[in-house]
């Protein structure tokens, strides 16, 4: 389980650390409140904002950290069963993580929809990052509706693919490694308390979690 804080050293921040996370600088963006620009109503209404963040945090302009490419090594060495991912930057993907044992669970830049529910066109990363750099808002080329990267909005649901493999995989787990995360954004944060009572969760993050339910006595 991994979230922003392996990939603050990519130089992408955080959300929530205080004076340099990203809801701390949003000023620029004449938002009602910092959490507004990845709320899917506000996005319907005023995507500017967004699309003027994402051309800053766009996914090809950072590098994978070392914690990408630990877990590339556990891949490697057949010791991965799947890493549950927040992140929305690509960056398992880009340090050759195998789709198959990804879930990110907030969605992904790397591929986008049409938001109209009578037409959702699918685009892909290329299409997206031409817009975004040309300072337009993506508008579909079929409906001319608003197309939005899948990733997850206040909102929105977590993608399918989170909770068809959750309830197999937390089964299994013989170690449970939990890195870069405040575990303070459900339902992932309850995540850590579906592994087996008896199985060693690991914890490694700069600041204490928000979680101390599923924590309490384990780490």
């Amino acid at each position: 389980m991994v979230g922003a804080g392996i990939s603050t050293s990519a130089g992408i921040p955080d959300f929530r650390s205080p004076g340099t996370g990203l809801y701390s600088n949003l000023q620029s963006y004449n938002l009602p409140y910092p959490e507004a620009i990845f709320e899917i109503g506000f996005f319907k209404k005023h995507p500017e904002p967004f699309f003027a963040l994402a051309r800053e945090l766009y996914p090809g302009q950072f590098k994978p950290t070392v914690c990408h490419y630990f877990m590339r090594l556990l891949q490697d060495k057949g010791l991965l069963l799947r890493c549950y991912t927040q992140n929305i930057d690509t960056l398992e993907r880009v340090a050759g993580l195998d789709p198959e044992l990804l879930v990110e669970a907030h969605g992904t830049f790397f591929t986008s929809h049409c938001l109209r529910p009578s037409c959702r066109q699918p685009y892909g990363l290329a299409w997206m990052r031409e817009r975004i750099f040309s300072s337009l808002v993506p508008k579909c080329e079929k409906c001319q509706g608003l197309v939005k990267p899948d990733i997850v909005f206040f909102g929105e649901n977590l993608p399918s693919r989170f909770f068809a493999l959750l309830e197999s995989d937390f089964k299994k787990v013989d170690l449970l490694l939990i890195m870069g995360t405040s575990l303070q954004v459900q339902p992932f944060a309850s995540l850590i308390s579906r592994v087996p009572t008896n199985t060693p969760r690991l914890l490694i993050n700069k600041e204490k979690t928000g979680q101390g339910r599923g924590l309490a006595g384990g780490l």
